[in-house]
This record gives structure tokens, C-alpha cells and sequence, in this order.
């Protein structure tokens, strides 16, 4: 582990499986991490894996009280939120439950702006803001369009949020580096979370038919190296896709 690597606590969202555990196990040698999902006994069995004394938070990160509980477990030491947590219910817009829309923007949006609001309020030393968006925020994909436009409100907010806190450091304001995450495929348990057949079925065929998707491995490593540069260089945007994704 380089030098630069953070130190502090660090809560992860969505922690208990894919991208959110193999953070979980890339910065635990560095930082104390404050782990939230909804399944806790696949939070407490990866904290029992972990080297040192992490906190875990059981619940749905869409509840602002769950946020409070994971900034409130960091306790004054916290210097950084991953806003990992997400959902991927796609389908034809023709066919799509209404139920489902609701809860794409719920855990992917309102989760998202949940922790990040309770964080930054928890910082007033700096730290990392990092957000887990998607290529589905940057174009459009077929039966996404819901799950498409969670991601670009990510992508948008980041943005401001960004420039926002630049600015205010010229008037003492604390150092919060921003840094947006757009992964392509991904083999993680995301597109189980879609609930429409032909959808599953289309997705899966279309990661199947690449060379090679991305590891959760993959992301992390290249999450945990732009949370290791200095503190002066911000790297505000990763665009992470399988060399043989088109879109």
C-alpha cells in the first residue's frame, strides 16, 4: 500500500457483495471502514474476514436514518464515502411496474444523496466523495431508461458538487475530492436484480457475449488508486469498460 493511501474511516455502501465487498477488502489494510447493506449476515461474515475493527450498519440505505447510523459509526474521523449502493430492476418502458421505477430512483438516487449529505456534514477536514454511476449515464441503453436517468442525475450532482467545493476552498473550506465512477459490465450480482425475463435473459446474453466483463476486483483497484493520488490531484471522473464493450 503506497503512502498516499487514505487513513480514517471510510463508509462503503452496498458492501455486501460485488463492487462494495471488493472494496471493502482493498482498503481495509489503510482505513477503518463503516460497511452498510441490507443483508447483515454477508456483512458480518465480510467483516469477519477484514484485518482490523471495522463497524457494519444493517439496513436500506434509501432510509436517511440508516445514513445517520453509517456517519454516526465513523465518529470524527471520517475522510471518505463510497455511494456504492444500487439497484438494476430494467425493463421495456411499455412493461416496466411503476413499483420498480420508484425503487430504482429510491436506492439509486435518494441512497446516494442520503450518505453524501450526512458525510459531508461529517468532514470538515476533507475526504473523498466517491459515486458509483454507470456508462448507462452517458448514453442511452435499451429497456434503462429509468436506471439510465438515476445514473446521469449522478453524474450531474457529482459535477456541482465538485465545482462547488473547489470553490468554497478558496474561502477555508474543507478539501473534498469528488470522484464519479462509470463502470460497463461488471460481473456482480446487479443484473440478477432485474426482475423482467426477456430482459435478464437479453443481458446476460450480451455480457456473454464478450471476451472478457470486468471483475469487482477490477473496479476497486481502479477506485483505490485514484483515492491514493495526493490530496492536490483529484482524478473526478473513471470511465471503466471491458476492452470488447461497444456501447
Amino acid at each position: 500500500m503506497d503512502s498516499t493511501a487514505p487513513h480514517g474511516t471510510i463508509i462503503i455502501t452496498g458492501s455486501s457483495s460485488g463492487i462494495g465487498h471488493a472494496l471493502a477488502h482493498r482498503l481495509a489494510p489503510s482505513a477503518r471502514l463503516v460497511l452498510t447493506a441490507r443483508r447483515e449476515d454477508q456483512l458480518q461474515a465480510l467483516c469477519d474476514t477484514l484485518p482490523g475493527d471495522h463497524a457494519t450498519v444493517a439496513g436500506d440505505i434509501a432510509d436517511p436514518a440508516v445514513s445517520m447510523k453509517c456517519v454516526d459509526a465513523a465518529g470524527d474521523a471520517l475522510r471518505g464515502v463510497i455511494a456504492n449502493a444500487g439497484t438494476m430492476p430494467i425493463a421495456p418502458a411499455q412493461t416496466a411496474a411503476l413499483e420498480h421505477w420508484h425503487d430504482t430512483v429510491r436506492v439509486n438516487l435518494e441512497g446516494t444523496l442520503n450518505i453524501v449529505h450526512g458525510a459531508l456534514t461529517a468532514m470538515p477536514d476533507g475526504g473523498d466523495v466517491v459515486l458509483m454511476s454507470s456508462v448507462a449515464g452517458r448514453g442511452a441503453f435499451p429497456a434503462a431508461s429509468v436506471y439510465g436517468a438515476t445514473k446521469a442525475a449522478i453524474n450531474s450532482f457529482a459535477e456541482a458538487l465538485r465545482a462547488e467545493t473547489a470553490a468554497a476552498m478558496k474561502h477555508g473550506g474543507p478539501a473534498i475530492r469528488v470522484i464519479t465512477v462509470l463502470p460497463g459490465a461488471v460481473d456482480t450480482e446487479l443484473p440478477a436484480s432485474i426482475r423482467d425475463d426477456a430482459t435478464r435473459a437479453g443481458t446476460e446474453a450480451y455480457y456473454e457475449g464478450m471476451t472478457h466483463v470486468l471483475s469487482a476486483d477490477d473496479v476497486a483497484d481502479a477506485v483505490a488508486w485514484a483515492m491514493h493520488r495526493p490530496a492536490h490531484v483529484s482524478i473526478n471522473e473513471l470511465v471503466i469498460r471491458p476492452t470488447g464493450m461497444v456501447r
